[in-house]
């Protein structure tokens, strides 16, 4: 009897960069939801490894739990984010798709910024790769600021200066949830005084 059956493909293994970026790819929603407590065991459960396979990557779990927020905090997919809507033409579309590509950022990094300060941001100052929020700040600000520019002739401040206030409202809005997103450019672009009426020619 002639066995047609094909012969199984052995699945390639992945490479130990794949591994380490998988291992934190898994980690980082269990940050956010459970903190930075979440034990290794929990973390190879949704990672679907051995437990001892997150420690043949990184050397302990301090190591990839900086890993994991250098990696959250890294503003590089947020600027890449930015700089695609640049060609649009429209000053105020670039900032309201702007801002809500920020607002999703914050948001979701806001979980991980309250653990990393009740422990002392002990875990991320310890870290090979640091993460600076003034520096990361400082990018975003200068990405918004090449956003601006091209119409920086049509407000009344330098685009630098205005990048850096609408950084500064995304922030405080994402706290106090005081406005929809797309509203806090037109609140930065035109103010908060009303339009005054066109008064009629007088008779």
């Amino acid at each position: 009897m002639t066995d047609d059956a094909s012969p199984r493909r052995r699945v390639s293994p992945l490479t130990p960069e794949d591994r380490r970026a998988a291992i934190i790819a898994a980690t980082l929603p269990l940050l956010r939801a459970e903190g930075l407590n979440v034990s290794t065991r929990r973390i190879a459960e949704c990672a679907g490894v051995a437990e001892g396979t997150i420690f043949r990557v990184f050397p302990d779990k301090g190591a990839l739990i900086s890993a994991t927020l250098a990696h959250a905090f890294d503003p590089g997919p947020t600027i890449e984010s930015i700089k695609a809507i640049a060609g649009d033409p429209d000053l105020r579309f670039r900032l309201r798709t702007a801002v809500h590509t920020l607002t999703r950022r914050f948001r979701d990094n806001a979980p991980l910024m309250m653990s990393l300060r009740s422990s002392g941001l002990a875990v991320m100052t310890s870290a090979p790769a640091a993460f600076d929020p003034g520096e990361a700040l400082a990018r975003l600000t200068a990405a918004l600021t090449e956003l601006i520019e091209p119409d920086a002739h049509l407000v009344r401040l330098p685009a630098e200066t205005v990048a850096g206030l609408l950084v500064s409202m995304v922030l405080m809005n994402n706290r106090n949830h005081i406005l929809p997103a797309e509203d806090l450019v037109d609140v930065l672009l035109d103010g908060v005084l009303s339009p005054e009426p066109e008064k009629e020619p007088a008779c």
